[in-house]
């Protein structure tokens, strides 16, 4: 049952209390006393989550589950009844980022500070990319003879930054400010690993800091399921994780989800700075691929590299993939494991199409800003996308993208109107910005209110694998429910209570 420390009250606007004990009789089904997560529901709406609305609803929950829920039904005489005026499933975001605990290259502290400070130099730290008189390093008197300066690039010296330099050093700025801006934690940092661009062996799951404040913050807006998503910084990125965002901390991680691949320029600007060598001196500051065609050259290879492997023959080149790495994107090839792509422009959505036909790979498109250009190709293919967050001025790290600037407010419209079983994302945004507020703006610019509900529980149920367990009210499915003071969605609208596997897990005073 309960704690006897809950509150008894829901909100006055409610009008209800906590079930403390409940025998409750509603068509053939029973809810004894003992039985813990339980509880009776009357709503004057219930949104089922598939389109459907039941008037006067009574929903019945046993052991954290769906138990029935009917039109017009009736409890036991002398049962505790939690009268709400509008019910619907708990929302998923089938792409969101958390807060992370590795945060080990957090944009803090320069690397080139670390190297001068190992000289004993540290004084003579400037900010730049290499010494500011542009003949000399700091670093000089331990430079080794043909061993080439980790500071400076010595003896291939590179003269201090020009203007290129500066811009991107603003735009990192400016980008972090966005971030702040919209809400998103400084300590997001890198989740994937920067050691190499292809990691798909790696799991989002071992990054995730399980105290993080932004599952209780996902919970009060309604979110009951996350999938985890890594970020954007490697072209073929780590797996990301299927979780619940409240219950028990060991309950919450439900499975490992798709290898994440980028294609666009977050693969080499985001993450620590992508830099083309200078002259003929590589640094470990120097990272591919530095363009978009080099983005596509690193995803074929890989791809590639784990066909050999599996041929029994042994890659070669530079950017060679690890052992590691292949065996994933065999299991990907052979659709043991999904693959999503990032791409936001209509010719990297059209590039995403290519390579995978290459491969004979399946995929699911994440973030397409552009999909309105490519409508046609998305409904005909039936890849499945996941959308958002929409924006009129964007944050983040898309406030410093290109891939931003030809953006629609009313792209998820038309790729409903098309027949595309869309699920909407807010990524890191939260708030005013979260996942209930992009559906809202879906229904704004065009998207029917049925249509936007299912967007965010039905469609990224089915998507995700787990329309058996959420997405709907249903019966046999799991409790989590959203109470709402309104309309669902409407700006004059909030929600007042989350019910997450039949427990009150968040309740606005």
């Amino acid at each position: 049952m309960f704690g006897s420390n809950k509150k008894t009250q829901i909100t006055s606007m409610l009008n209800a209390t906590l079930l403390v004990a409940l025998l409750v009789f509603c068509g053939t089904a029973v809810v004894s006393a003992e039985q813990e997560n339980s509880m009776i529901i009357r709503a004057a709406q219930a949104h089922i989550g598939d389109g459907t609305v039941i008037e006067n609803a009574l929903i019945v929950i046993e052991d954290g589950v769906i138990l029935s829920i009917v039109a017009g039904g009736e409890a036991a005489e002398g049962a505790e009844v939690l009268e709400v005026p509008v019910i619907t499933p708990g929302f998923i975001d089938a792409n969101t980022r958390l807060d992370v605990e590795d945060a080990l290259y957090y944009p803090g502290e320069d690397p080139r500070l670390q190297i001068l400070r190992l000289f004993g130099k540290e004084h003579l730290y400037h900010g730049g990319d290499v010494c500011p008189c542009g003949t000399s390093c700091p670093a000089e008197t331990l430079h080794i003879v043909e061993e080439p300066c980790l500071y400076c690039g010595w003896p291939d010296h590179d003269p201090h930054g020009g203007p290129h330099d500066l811009e991107q050093e603003l735009t990192e700025s400016a980008r972090e400010a966005e971030a702040a801006a919209a809400g998103v934690p400084a300590a997001s940092a890198l989740i994937n690993e920067q050691s190499s661009e292809v990691v798909p062996h790696f799991e989002i799951f071992d990054a995730v800091d399980h105290g993080s404040e932004d599952f209780d913050r996902l919970l009060s807006e309604g979110v009951t399921t996350i999938y985890v998503s890594p970020d954007s910084s490697a072209v073929v990125g780590a797996r990301g994780a299927l979780m619940r965002t409240g219950g028990a901390l060991n309950k919450r991680f439900i499975g490992p989800g798709a290898v994440k691949a980028v294609l666009g320029s977050d693969a080499y600007r985001f993450g620590s700075a992508n830099r083309p060598p200078f002259r003929t001196f590589v640094s470990v500051y120097n990272r591919r691929p530095a363009s978009r065609m080099g983005v596509a050259w690193v995803f074929r290879k890989a791809f590639h590299d784990a066909l050999l492997r599996a041929g029994g023959h042994e890659p070669s080149g530079a950017d060679t993939s690890s052992p590691e790495a292949s065996r994933v994107l065999t299991q990907v090839m052979q659709g043991e494991i999904p693959l999503r792509i990032q791409a936001r422009t209509a010719a990297d959505i059209e590039t995403s199409f290519r390579l995978c036909k290459e491969f004979g790979v399946s995929f699911t498109l994440e973030d397409p800003i552009e999909a309105y250009k490519t409508v046609d190709l998305l409904a005909n293919s039936g890849v499945p996308v996941i959308y958002g967050p929409i924006f009129d001025v964007p944050s983040g790290i898309l406030s410093g993208s290109r891939e931003s600037r030809q953006s629609r407010l009313n792209t998820a419209r038309d790729l409903a109107a098309s027949g595309i079983p869309l699920a909407l994302s807010a990524q890191d945004l939260r708030g005013e910005e979260g996942l209930a507020r992009q559906a809202m703006l879906a229904i704004r610019y065009g998207v029917a209110p049925s249509e936007a509900m299912r967007m965010v529980t039905l469609h990224p149920a089915r998507l995700l694998g787990i329309a058996d367990e959420v997405g709907t009210l249903e019966q046999g499915k799991r409790a989590d429910l959203v109470i709402w003071n309104g309309t669902p969605f409407s700006s004059l609208s909030q929600i007042k209570v989350v019910i997450h596997g039949g427990v009150i897990s968040f309740e606005r005073s």
